[in-house]
């Protein structure tokens, strides 16, 4: 080979391992399950997690699978009526979506719900009445001081008093108030977060010195003294839909389980854990992974083999934080707890 022809040959060989690179990244064809239906219609109760369910053994390849229109605000939203069409374009499966009559106003009192992504029982409870909170931010937080009948416990009662001065405001939203159990703290990086747990909730309706009196408006189990009062009005309400998607969490770097919301050890299927990671690391809700028990070691003839580890569930990021989540456990063969190994489900392979 001549000096004249070596840049030649050299730009070919960079090519070529470019397109063999490429080649191993890009995905394969998209596995569609053989009973999978060419149509169907979505009906009330349906989730999309049970709908991609019936199409992939993969359910969070659905952006793959789902024909969206980027035009549309919220393009994932799909409602009861609406009818699905498995359709291929270019040797790929794709959903197209025919969407349900609309009814004049005067038929239709109320508007469309979309589906949401799991059963919103499953949720619902962890968007809604659970949150987490560094611990520096807890020691500034207001507590119940009691009641005016000096209990420590209370159940059933109408009204009791926080500390601090608050706004007295006509409008609910301006006064709401939740009151908060600790249940159990982590270590994330060099803080600590502690899980609440909510109790009670209420609004604000007099102003006494440095007190002031909550009128509770819900009661989920009793108040005791000493319990953490938050002002619920800095609650992101993007934070508790349940119409996100699911799809495979893109974070780099290790993720980890820190424990259960209510510090028990293990949790199973549809039980809630807390992750390492939040919003600054990329998760959003929906975000996906996978979870592996290591596998054993075995000493044969004094040779020590390291055994594959086994896939034993799956989580969904069911509310993500700045650098921590709540996670829901979509699927499990085992318990899940500390120690198992998060990966991200990889696209490029269809299981």
């Amino acid at each position: 080979m001549t000096r004249y022809s070596y840049p030649l040959f050299a730009a070919t060989l960079v090519c070529l391992l470019s397109l063999s690179t490429l080649a191993r990244t890009q995905a394969p064809h998209l596995s569609i399950k053989q009973d999978a239906p060419k149509t169907y219609t979505v009906i009330k109760g349906d989730t999309l997690w049970d709908i991609s369910s019936l199409y992939l053994d993969s359910p969070w390849l659905w952006p793959r699978l789902w024909q969206v229109n980027p035009s549309i605000e919220n393009p994932h939203l799909i409602y009861p009526g609406d009818k699905l069409n498995l359709v291929w374009r270019n040797g790929q499966p794709m959903l197209s979506l025919k969407p349900m009559v609309q009814l004049s106003p005067k038929v239709r009192k109320e508007p469309k719900k979309a589906i949401s992504t799991v059963r919103e029982e499953l949720v619902l409870p962890y968007l809604q009445s659970d949150r987490l909170i560094e611990a520096d931010e807890l020691k500034m937080a207001e507590r119940v001081v009691g009641a005016s009948n000096g209990s420590r416990y209370l159940t059933g009662t109408n009204q009791l008093y926080i500390s601090g001065q608050h706004t007295i405001s006509h409008q609910h939203i301006d006064s709401r108030w939740g009151i908060y159990r600790e249940m159990s703290t982590f270590d994330v990086d060099d803080k600590k977060v502690v899980a609440l747990k909510k109790v009670a909730e209420g609004k604000i309706i007099s102003v006494h010195d440095d007190l002031s009196a909550l009128k509770i408006t819900t009661q989920h189990q009793e108040i005791m003294a000493g319990d953490v009062a938050l002002n619920d009005l800095d609650r992101d309400s993007a934070l508790i839909s349940t119409t996100f998607y699911p799809q495979p969490a893109t974070t780099e770097g290790v993720v980890e389980i820190l424990g259960s919301l209510e510090g028990s050890q293990y949790v199973g299927l549809h039980g809630v854990v807390i992750v390492s990671a939040g919003n600054e690391q990329g998760l959003v809700q929906g975000s996906m992974y996978e979870l592996y028990q290591a596998g054993a070691t075995s000493t044969i003839e004094k040779n020590q083999f390291q055994l594959p580890s086994s896939l034993v569930g799956h989580l969904m990021i069911i509310r993500p934080y700045s650098q921590y989540s709540l996670a829901l456990v979509t699927q499990a063969v085992a318990p899940v707890g500390v120690g198992l190994e998060l990966r991200t489900p990889l696209e490029t392979v269809d299981k």
